[in-house]
Formats: C-alpha cells, sequence, structure tokens
C-alpha cells in the first residue's frame, strides 16, 4: 500500500512509514483529541489535492435526489480509504458504494421520521432532534463501512457514543464548524474545509471501531 503522506509504496497493514516515519491509519489514545486532530490534519494536508478534486465533483452530483444516498457512500468510503492508508482518494469512488445503499436508505428515512415526530413539539423537540442526530451520526458511519445494518448501526452507535461521549462531541462540533466555516468562502471555501470535518469525525470514527 501507499502512505498518506509521502506517497511511498509500505507493506500492507504496516502501523507505521519506513520512509517517513508517520504512523498509519493513526489512532489517537483514548481521550487524545488533540492527537485526532493532528492525524486528521497531516491527512487531509497530505492529501489535499485529490480531496479537492473528490469534494469538487461531489458537491456537483449529491443533488440528485435519492441517488445522493449512495453518492455520500461513497464519498464517506474514499476518506475512509485515505485515513487507513488504503490508497488515494478518487472520483470513481463516489460511484462505488451502492452495496450499503438499502441499509443506509432505511438508517436515514428512520432518522428524519423520528425528527420529524419529535418536531412536533416546540423547542424542546427541536433540540432533542438535534441530540438524534449527534447519537446516530457514528451509525452512518458503520452502515457506510460495510459493518452493518441500520438497526445495528444504531445500537452501536448509541453503545459507543456512551462510551467515549467527550471526544464524539468534540468530533462532531469541531468537524462541523470547519465543514461549515467553508460556507463562508462560498463553494471555494466548501470544498477545501468539508472534508477536512469529516476527517476529524473519521479518525474518532476509526478509535470507537478498533477499540
Amino acid at each position: 500500500m501507499q502512505c498518506p503522506y509521502c506517497k511511498e509504496e509500505i507493506l500492507d497493514g504496516a502501523s507505521k512509514c519506513k520512509h517517513c516515519g508517520s504512523v498509519i491509519g493513526t489512532a489517537a489514545a483514548p481521550g487524545d483529541f488533540g492527537a485526532l486532530f493532528t492525524a486528521a490534519l497531516d491527512l487531509w494536508k497530505a492529501n489535499l489535492g485529490d480531496l479537492v478534486l473528490l469534494t469538487l465533483v461531489f458537491l456537483l452530483v449529491v443533488w440528485i435526489p435519492i441517488a445522493n444516498i449512495g453518492f455520500i457512500a461513497g464519498y464517506a468510503r474514499s476518506l475512509l480509504k485515505v485515513a487507513r492508508g488504503q490508497g488515494k482518494a478518487e472520483v470513481g469512488d463516489i460511484f462505488g458504494a451502492w452495496d450499503c445503499f438499502g441499509n443506509l436508505f432505511i438508517y436515514l428515512l428512520l432518522l428524519l421520521l423520528a425528527s420529524i415526530i419529535l418536531g412536533i413539539v416546540p423547542i424542546l423537540g427541536a433540540l432533542a432532534s438535534l441530540a438524534l442526530g449527534f447519537v446516530a451520526m457514528p451509525g452512518i458511519y458503520a452502515v457506510i463501512d460495510g459493518k452493518r445494518g441500520a438497526i445495528e448501526a444504531f445500537k452501536w452507535s448509541l453503545e459507543t457514543i456512551q462510551a467515549g461521549f467527550v471526544n464524539w462531541l468534540l468530533a462532531y462540533v469541531v468537524g462541523y464548524v470547519i465543514a461549515v466555516a467553508g460556507c463562508i468562502l462560498l463553494f471555494v471555501g466548501v470544498i477545501l474545509t468539508a472534508p477536512l470535518g469529516m476527517m476529524i469525525f473519521i479518525q474518532q470514527y476509526e478509535r470507537a471501531r478498533t477499540a
């Protein structure tokens, strides 16, 4: 496989690059959000060109109804691939994750229905919907990663949030703020900040997945 930092070839499954010394698929120690953020930032900088192109194409197609569920899965899988040192982010990745489409559709539909029901209650319902979105987010990645069905993914999501609430909250808030910050610079900003925001959350997902 290829080192995501220096792009040199290294042994499959290697935990450290023999050329540049970088830790591959960096999973920060439990409770160490700073290391997690640094790992995400290093991956983002080392793959910036590929990630910008990937995000640009993704933003052009994500507006297509229903099919966008598959595109979201493909985009996330491409970032997962980069985070694991399994290769570069490629535009074709966006269109190659249809195997999880059914489970992801069900997962998102259930979240939508739950949010609509909660939204009936003024103010508290809106807050509950936000909380539900936070609790359910790790499960979205679990479905996309092809590891779990919709119901199983939500159960895992709830369990992993309970086990590492602070780091999940930090990853969620910091990642979201960085991703949304690109909107200030309109389209150009989003293609730069969106992949970094997602990479932060993916680093936390990888930590929880391998715990």
